[in-house]
């Protein structure tokens, strides 16, 4: 690389430039800033109405609360930026419908009266500012990623473009002849695993301390595709894993709550399917296999039968139009509802709602010989639906498996209750349209 001259004359244009590498988070929270401002001038606006009796004081006093229902939409849309920005308008929706349904679950717990009209107010003042914010700061901004060799861009384009992944998202690249140049962009692109030398090491802290964002070629992988370029897992990898501790107990309080609350919908339903797969065709309306969960431990997963019985088939990927599904079996599986009985799997703690799917046997020893790092896709619970699912639907070759274990370990390193509140949406996108089956 080329020597950078003359640094500290150009302190001040490095730091102006560099400040913009920021902009996802600061300017975000400006915007949040100023929709907090506006709403104390409607609560200031509002009080005149009041006293003349157009509106109650509960108006007045909901809209106070709404403003941490507010603040906690933005905390979570700012914890969830390390997500592609593709995914924003799911993000908005989710992180603004929470923060209204745990306020008014606080109202309901502690008894306290409230006004509809100004709650439905200021859930839609919310959710219209911060997809707005989002949309102006994140999603349709194009970031500008600086490269110093032609080898750091070909890693990371094999990270885009690997088999059956969905599209990333929007960016563009510029190849800098000196680090200097990398003020320009809003991140420099760097391989971590290049020979270090002292020239280099100075050069990169002068930038970094100038508030020049540098990312490693894997991480910029994730930003732009959600997924984790499996040529750069190291043992680094394992430290992120082991912050998600607290997180995976209250998960699993979460996995036993939704099951009992959806009890009254999946029993039924559950009869309706099994009653129709045992009359289209000879066998048990359930089906047993054994899958691989967490830490490698084997289980026995239920499902609805939705192909003909074949006890000595080999375990292999479900094909598209597969002769072997059952014309109730297309139907069920189309639209998940195959999946019902795993909920007597989730309440056993054999699998979570949301979380990597679960391999056969067979499969799972076939993939660990062949492909790096997939035994840790096991570090958590598998799920009924997870961002592999989602995000790239069923696989059905060897290629679409790394991929498919690329959003996996994605998911192992960054899952969290945003990230599975965000899955859950998707989800509910499958169910309704059908996207994925096979």
């Amino acid at each position: 690389m080329t020597k950078i001259n003359s640094v500290s004359r150009s302190n001040e244009v490095v730091r102006a430039r560099g400040s913009e590498t920021m902009r996802r988070a600061s300017r975000m929270m400006g915007w949040a800033l100023l929709g907090l401002f506006l709403l104390g001038l409607a609560i200031l606006a509002v009080e005149p109405l009041r006293q003349t009796g157009i509106v109650t004081v509960l108006f007045t006093r909901t809209l106070i609360w709404s403003g941490v229902a507010y603040l906690c939409a933005f905390a979570l849309m700012l914890r969830s930026l390390h997500l592609p920005a593709v995914e924003g308008s799911s993000l908005v929706g989710l992180s603004v419908t929470l923060a209204f349904v745990i306020l008014l679950a606080g109202f309901a717990i502690l008894r306290v009266e409230y006004s509809r009209v100004a709650l439905v107010i200021s859930y839609f003042a919310t959710l219209i500012w911060t997809w707005y914010g989002y949309r102006l700061f994140v999603r349709n901004y194009v970031p500008v990623f600086g490269y110093s060799d032609e080898a750091t861009l070909a890693q990371l384009e094999k990270i885009l473009n690997m088999p059956g992944a969905a599209p990333p998202s929007a960016s563009r690249f510029e190849h800098i002849r000196s680090l200097f140049e990398a003020t320009r962009c809003d991140a420099l692109m760097v391989d971590r695993n290049a020979t270090a030398d002292p020239e280099r090491t100075r050069l990169l802290s002068q930038l970094k301390l100038s508030h020049v964002r540098m990312y490693s070629v894997e991480r910029i992988g994730e930003m732009l595709t959600g997924r984790v370029g499996l040529a750069h897992i190291d043992e680094n990898f394992l430290d992120d894993y082991a912050k998600h501790y607290f997180y995976g107990f209250f998960k699993r309080l979460l996995d036993i709550v939704a099951v009992i609350v959806l009890s009254p919908l999946a029993l039924p339903l559950s009869v309706l399917v099994g009653l129709a797969v045992r009359l289209e065709s000879k066998g048990p309306a359930i089906f047993r296999q054994t899958r691989v969960g967490v830490f490698g431990r084997a289980f026995v997963m239920l499902k609805f039968r939705s192909m003909t019985t074949d006890d000595d088939a080999p375990a292999q990927f479900a094909k598209r139009q597969d002769p072997r599904v059952t014309r109730v079996g297309r139907v069920i599986r189309k639209y998940r509802l195959d999946e019902i009985p795993q909920l007597w799997n989730v309440l056993k703690g054999d699998m979570s709602l949301i979380g990597p799917r679960p391999e056969q046997v067979p499969m799972v020893e076939q993939f660990s010989q062949s492909i790096p790092y997939y035994p840790y896709r096991h570090l958590v619970r598998p799920g009924l639906s997870g961002w592999a699912q989602v995000q790239q639907g069923y696989v059905g070759t060897h290629e679409e498996t790394v991929t498919k274990l690329s959003y996996d370990l994605f998911y192992v390193k960054h899952c969290s209750f945003a990230l599975d509140f965000l899955i859950a949406l998707k989800t509910l996108r499958t169910l309704l349209t059908g996207y994925g089956a096979r």
